[in-house]
């Protein structure tokens, strides 16, 4: 029987969730008909069309097309796989290097002149389709109308016109919120920070926008691209539109947002949403003017600093960069004070208790001794990876034993139609086949469900996999030893470290840290920071390898 995985997909601004499952009904029944077996389901909700490269559902596809999953990949058309042109191009070769052809309903077997003239249709569809969407929203901001979200200190305004159509783009000011942006023009125009803005309105429970907490980005923004509270000229009854674009990364299929030339911008009056006055915007852009030229060298140096990282493979700043957790939060733990990890929601956002640092050389060397001393002992090594292979086995037995059962009984129920089928056309018929046809052809769907569902196993882990591990600790605290290589080994730490825990202890600068590793909580250790400098203990967590 022909082995056949589904694929859909819908746009978050185009479709609803339910177009997925219309999607797979349709190609299910299609499958039906031709007597092919659904193995897998592929999907990528609320994704845009014009990126395959971010896309889960299709990257997976590719991989197990090339590990020979399936035989056809079946979808609804070819604009629902992908409208970009390069990105049904490259999929094509990946499933004809892989010798699994893709069809649709709307095309049937895509082949070259599918790919080229499709291809070629789709993208100028999406080109059609952004020419007229843009020539809309225009009219709307020249008619007096938001082309978009609307920002903070502003409501959406949901009414019926007198044709009984719902208006759209129109909004008001939120009496709750409006006082906050006053707040915060006045705050920064009197010599307060950004940074501090945001420190003092979490403190006092105001919520920023979309409920979220409020940080200093969201109020200094980009002054190039109109964003930011203190950058939005609508505060000042004048909405501004296209002073920006969106445009996709070849590279990455990530949205990266260019201003647009000054000549190309629309303005227009909306006195009605004033919220500052216009001294007040002076005073403001009167002094992002001089804080502009007093850190001009130094935002220069940043931005040669980030042109230079895009010539070259971006790595962690520091040896555990992205590793380390708050305990207490659940955010990130980074840089925050004078070379000390600390809670970036604490010390930036001010929205978390977590007050503990420790130093990233503290840190790191526990860490590392933590890896030294515990990792390579053989018999805890072997113990855990033992366990943990067994626990994948077994899953993995069950799992086949299943997907081996349904297989069995979808044969099964599969003879069993074809004996009806057969029965009538021999002239057999009986009223009671029809009952009996319809609750196989249910029995039969469900099994179908079940298998397409059923998550894919894991490889079998062999328990020798210790010896593995123990060469990779290793090799990994050899790399460390060498300063030229210490941080280029931070792809080796996350093979062994997926992250770590810090937890404020009881006593004054204590700090207790948990690493989690690949197989599972793999040992604890605190650091207490007593003057003058802190002293570092370890202790093993209950459960873990050591």
């Amino acid at each position: 029987m022909m082995r056949i995985a589904l694929y859909a997909r819908y746009s978050s601004d185009q479709q609803s969730a339910a177009s997925i499952e219309d999607q797979l009904r349709v190609c299910r029944e299609r499958a039906t008909r031709e007597g092919w077996h659904v193995v897998s389901v592929y999907e990528d909700a609320a994704i845009s069309g014009a990126s395959m490269i971010l896309r889960p559902g299709i990257q997976s596809l590719v991989q197990d097309a090339q590990a020979g999953k399936f035989d056809i990949v079946l979808a609804e058309a070819l604009d629902r796989v992908s409208r970009d042109q390069a990105d049904v191009a490259t999929l094509f070769k990946h499933l004809q290097f892989a010798r699994v052809p893709l069809v649709t309903l709307a095309e049937g077997e895509i082949s070259e002149l599918h790919v080229g003239l499709k291809g070629t249709m789709n993208a100028l569809f999406l080109k059609d389709l952004a020419r007229k969407t843009h020539r809309g929203q225009r009219g709307r901001v020249e008619k007096g109308f938001s082309a978009g979200p609307v920002g903070y200190g502003y409501r959406t305004v949901r009414r019926l016109s007198s044709e009984g159509e719902l208006v759209r783009g129109e909004c008001r000011i939120e009496p709750s919120e409006s006082p906050i942006v006053e707040r915060i023009f006045r705050e920064f125009a009197a010599g307060k920070s950004p940074r501090a803005i945001a420190r003092d309105l979490n403190a006092d429970g105001i919520p920023g926008p979309s409920g979220r907490p409020w940080s200093d980005t969201t109020i200094r923004g980009k002054r190039s691209l109109g964003i930011g509270i203190l950058n939005n000229e609508l505060y000042v009854g004048v909405r501004v539109w296209n002073h920006k674009q969106a445009v996709k990364d070849p590279r990455t299929g990530r949205t990266v947002r260019r201003p647009n030339p000054e000549a190309e911008w629309v303005r227009a009056e909306a006195p009605q949403l004033r919220v500052v006055s216009d001294d007040m915007w002076r005073a403001v852009k009167h002094r992002q003017d001089v804080l502009g030229e007093q850190y001009k060298p130094m935002i220069d140096g940043v931005h040669a600093a980030q042109a230079s990282r895009m010539h070259r493979a971006r790595r962690p700043a520091t040896l555990l960069s992205g590793l380390v957790e708050c305990g207490v939060c659940g955010g990130k733990v980074g840089l925050a004070v004078n070379g000390r990890f600390g809670c970036i929601n604490h010390h930036r956002r001010h929205t978390c208790d977590n007050n503990r640092t420790v130093r990233r050389e503290a840190l790191e060397e526990r860490a590392l001794a933590g890896l030294r001393e515990r990792l390579v002992s053989p018999e805890k090594v072997q113990a855990a990876v033992a366990a943990y292979a067994e626990h994948i086995n077994r899953e993995n037995r069950e799992a086949r034993a299943q997907v081996e059962a349904d297989g069995r009984a979808l044969d099964k129920i599969e003879r069993a139609i074809a004996g009806i089928m057969t029965a009538i056309e021999d002239g057999l018929y009986q009223p009671t086949m029809k009952a009996r046809m319809a609750e196989l052809e249910r029995q039969k769907a469900d099994i179908a469900t079940r298998m397409a569902q059923a998550p894919q196993a894991m490889p079998d882990v062999h328990p020798g996999i210790a010896e593995i591990y123990k060469r990779e600790v290793e090799r990994f605290c050899k790399a460390l030893e060498d300063p030229e290589t210490r941080l280029d080994a931070s792809g080796a730490i996350r093979s062994l470290i997926h992250r770590i825990v810090l937890h404020p202890g009881e006593k004054r600068g204590e700090i207790h840290a948990t690493l989690h590793g690949a197989l599972m909580s793999i040992l604890d250790f605190a650091t207490e920071t007593p003057r003058p400098e802190p002293i570092v203990t370890t202790k093993v967590a209950q459960g873990s390898l050591a």
